[in-house]
C-alpha cells in the first residue's frame, strides 16, 4: 500500500516539474513554431518578367505576418471571367511562391510548394494558384486551384514590401 502512495506522489511531482518547465516557452520573444506557421518555412519572390529570384524570406516574424495575411477571410470573387478579362491588360510584376516543410517523418528534406501568388501592376487583384502537389489524396484540375482576390491597399503594400525585406532592415531599427 505504501509503495502505491509513494509512486503516486513521485509521479505527481514529475508531472508538476515538467509542466513548470514548459510554461517558460510562452513569452513574446520566442520564435514562431512550425505549427503556428502551418509549416510555412520559406517565401521566394521572383520577377514575373524574367523569372529571376528577387528575395528569399525565412524569417519567422515575416512568415507569420504573411501567413496572417492569407488567413484573413478574403474577398474572393465569383466574377472570374470579368477579372480574367481585366487582368489581360495588366502586367504581372512578381510571383510570390510559398513553401512548407513536408509532413512525412522520412522525407528528403525538400520543401513542398504550397501556392504561387501573382501580383499585377496598377491593380489590387492578385491571382493565387494552389500547387497540385499539395493535394495528395486525388488529382484536382488546375482550373479549380486558381483563385482571384481583390486585396486591400495595406495587403498589397505588404506583398510589395516582400521584394525588399531583409533581416538587416529589422535589426537596424
Amino acid at each position: 500500500m505504501n509503495k502505491k502512495i509513494v509512486f503516486t506522489i513521485i509521479l505527481s511531482l514529475i508531472i508538476a516539474i515538467l509542466s513548470a518547465c514548459s510554461s517558460g516557452t510562452t513569452d513574446n520573444n520566442r520564435e514562431h513554431t512550425s505549427q503556428e506557421l502551418q509549416r510555412l518555412c520559406r517565401i521566394e519572390i521572383y520577377s514575373a518578367e524574367d523569372d529571376t529570384l528577387i528575395n528569399t524570406i525565412e524569417d519567422s516574424d515575416m512568415l507569420s505576418q504573411f501567413n496572417g495575411l492569407n488567413n484573413v477571410a478574403s474577398d474572393f470573387t465569383d466574377n472570374e471571367e470579368e477579372i480574367k478579362n481585366a487582368l489581360k491588360d495588366s502586367t504581372p510584376l512578381y510571383r510570390i511562391v510559398a513553401y512548407k516543410s513536408p509532413v512525412a517523418v522520412y522525407n528528403d528534406g525538400e520543401l513542398e510548394k504550397l501556392y504561387t501568388i501573382t501580383v499585377y501592376k496598377d491593380t489590387n487583384i492578385i491571382k493565387t494558384e494552389v500547387s497540385e502537389e499539395t493535394i495528395k489524396s486525388f488529382p484536382v484540375p488546375s482550373e479549380y486551384l486558381t483563385f482571384y482576390e481583390d486585396v486591400t491597399d495595406e495587403e498589397m503594400e505588404f506583398l510589395m514590401s516582400l521584394t525588399s525585406f531583409s533581416i538587416d532592415d529589422e535589426s537596424g531599427d
